[in-house]
C-alpha cells in the first residue's frame, strides 16, 4: 500500500495516487482526491494547478468524454451552458450553435426545426414531435397511463422525501 508525504497509509485508494494525494471515485465515475479536508474533481484540480481558479458558472470539459483522461492537452473551460450543450447533443459551428438532437424522433435537426422560447434555448422536441406530444397529452388513456405512473412513483420515492 502507497504513503502520502507525512508516511501515513493512503487508505481505500487501492494505491492510486497522484501528487502524494489518494485517488477515490464518485458515484458518477470521476477521480476525486481530498486536499485540506475538501473533496476536489481531479481534472478540475489539474486543470486548477496550471491556469488558476475555475471562473464561477464555467466546467471543465473532457474533450474525449474519457473520465478517465485527465491529461491537460484534453481539458477545456466551457460555459456551464455550452458544456450542458454539448453532452445533450447540440452541434457547434464555428463558434455558433447550429443543430440539436431531437428527444422525439432522435434525429438531428436545425434549430430552426425547434420552437423557440424567449429568452431560452429551444424546446427538446422538434415541432413535428411537439405537436404529437401535445396532442396525446389529452388523451384519456394518456392520462390514465400518467395517473398510474406518478402513483409508483410517488411510493418509490416516499420514504426519502419524507426523510
Amino acid at each position: 500500500m502507497k504513503r502520502n508525504s507525512k508516511g501515513q497509509f493512503i487508505k481505500g485508494t487501492a494505491g492510486n495516487t497522484y501528487d502524494g494525494f489518494g485517488i477515490w471515485y464518485d458515484k458518477k465515475g470521476y477521480p476525486i482526491i481530498w486536499i485540506n479536508n475538501k473533496s476536489i474533481k481531479l481534472h478540475v484540480y489539474i486543470w486548477e494547478k496550471e491556469n488558476g481558479e475555475k471562473p464561477k458558472g464555467y466546467d471543465i470539459h473532457h474533450m474525449d468524454e474519457d473520465k478517465g483522461n485527465y491529461n491537460l492537452d484534453n481539458l477545456e473551460l466551457l460555459s456551464y451552458s455550452d458544456h450542458k450543450k454539448i453532452h445533450a447533443g447540440w452541434i457547434e459551428e464555428n463558434g455558433k450553435w447550429i443543430a440539436k438532437l431531437c428527444k422525439g424522433c432522435w434525429h438531428v435537426l436545425p434549430l430552426d426545426k425547434f420552437y423557440q422560447r424567449k429568452g431560452l434555448t429551444p424546446l427538446n422536441r422538434c415541432i413535428k414531435c411537439s405537436s404529437i406530444y401535445f396532442k396525446n397529452r389529452n388523451i384519456k388513456e394518456y392520462k390514465a397511463k400518467r395517473k398510474i405512473y406518478m402513483k409508483k412513483y410517488y411510493k418509490l420515492n416516499k420514504e426519502k422525501w419524507l426523510s
